[in-house]
């Protein structure tokens, strides 16, 4: 059996996924997010749910009151924490929150195992058995992706990590949610 980080697949088998995934405009993923910066650290159960393009995140974990819920578009968020209600950019929310600068509008396609299409290019790409990401690097970020689980025709991973520098994260899906074909 190949490796995961074996590249067979095609520039077509890349293509052709990237177009399958992309079309995913409405989904909900729950799991558990970790982070860490250079001075702290920490982690929170996910429910995310995406539609086109605005967004409900609810991150349940040790943040003092226990749970926040960021809500808004790739622009605008606004932020429930704490019984106050913040509004700023989702990243600045994100950073806010967490301590360490999550590109909560990245995040959305890299959940999908996708580069996003708002930042500069992908660099490193390797592709797994079927097409699929097993890692790259965009806007700083290394990611990689793995444990991926078929869901409703689409390929999607169930483990994404990144790491800036000091800076990382590691989102672990445990259930997707997704319109049927």
């Amino acid at each position: 059996m190949q490796s995961p980080q074996t590249s067979i697949s095609t520039t077509a088998d890349w293509q052709a996924y990237q177009l399958r995934v992309s079309q995913l405009n409405d989904w909900r993923l729950s799991g558990k997010l970790g982070f860490r910066g250079p001075d702290n650290g920490g982690s929170a159960s996910v429910n995310w749910q995406q539609r086109q393009e605005k967004f409900q995140l609810q991150l349940t974990g040790p943040f003092g009151a226990g749970s926040a819920t960021l809500s808004g578009n790739q622009q605008n968020a606004e932020m429930l924490y704490q019984d106050k209600i913040y509004r700023q950019t989702p990243q600045k929310l994100a950073t806010q929150l967490t301590g360490v600068p999550l590109p909560v509008n990245a995040l959305s396609w890299w959940a999908r195992g996708l580069p996003s299409p708002a930042e500069t290019g992908v660099n490193n790409l390797v592709q797994g058995p079927t097409g699929v990401a097993a890692s790259f690097e965009q806007a700083g970020w290394q990611l990689s992706f793995s444990n991926y689980r078929r869901k409703n025709g689409r390929n999607l991973p169930a483990k994404i990590t990144g790491e800036f520098g000091e800076q990382s994260f590691k989102l672990i899906i445990s259930s997707w949610s997704i319109p049927q074909l």
